[in-house]
């Protein structure tokens, strides 16, 4: 009767966590810098190791998202703002977005969310 009994716990435990959704960075996510009142959207598309990006924004327009990789939750890429070079560097949290444009020695943190459809 033990025995039963651990197969049966077992079984339910397992069942329950196949039942665990992957994280899905695809999608828009609208973003708000803290440090001033610029906002845009964080765009990404394409699959898995071959995720594609770009971000809006109120000066510069739409940012292709260069060298892109998402890592687990991590998200880093390569802009070109106005012809500087700069870095993105975030993090998802389940539907929240936060981290930073990097600018030389210039960092704007953003923080955001994923958009609704």
């Amino acid at each position: 009767m033990t025995l039963v009994l651990f197969i049966a716990m077992v079984s339910c435990k397992s069942e329950k966590s196949g039942n665990t959704k992957a994280f899905d960075p695809l999608g828009d996510w609208e973003y708000k810098v803290t440090t001033d009142v610029s906002y845009g959207v964080i765009t990404i598309g394409g699959k898995k190791d071959a995720y594609t990006g770009s971000m809006t924004t109120e000066v510069f327009g739409t940012l292709e998202i260069k060298a892109l990789k998402i890592e687990g939750t991590t998200l880093t890429g390569d802009l070109d703002v106005g012809g500087t070079p700069a870095t993105i560097e975030c993090e998802f949290d389940g539907e929240e977005i936060s981290g930073a444009v990097i600018a030389g020695s210039d960092k704007f943190p953003f923080v955001g969310q994923r958009a609704e459809k």
